[in-house]
């Protein structure tokens, strides 16, 4: 069984677009150490993100997710368990895609979105 957790949050003004690279590299070392998966989206506005692992790896993460101080406006969309990872093979996938900017805007309003 694992863990799945979405979010999505702002990066702060003054998080340099250079540092992104940075992010996803030791992401990618940590996650492989942890045996966590998932991708992160940058829309140049917006970040979402899915992680998914062992639960206490999860939770692991998580709390230095909340904590991290280069993103703000953090809203949870999914946390649940599941037998199988969507993301498998990628231990931190990254994507730039502006197009998804409005989509995010739109699962920031669910219902179930979870403000932290």
């Amino acid at each position: 069984m694992i863990r799945r957790m979405a979010y999505v949050s702002r990066p702060q003004p003054d998080l340099a677009v250079t540092e992104l690279p940075r992010i996803v590299s030791v992401a990618r070392a940590n996650n492989a150490r942890d045996g966590l998966t998932g991708v992160l989206v940058y829309t140049g506005a917006d970040f979402a993100q899915l992680i998914e692992g062992p639960a206490p790896a999860v939770a692991t993460l998580w709390a230095r997710v909340a904590a991290d101080n280069r993103h703000r406006d953090i809203s949870i969309l999914l946390d649940e368990t599941n037998h199988r990872p969507w993301f498998p093979d990628w231990r931190m996938g990254y994507l730039v895609n502006a197009d998804l900017a409005r989509q995010i805007t739109v699962w920031r309003d669910l219902p179930s979105a979870v403000a932290c």
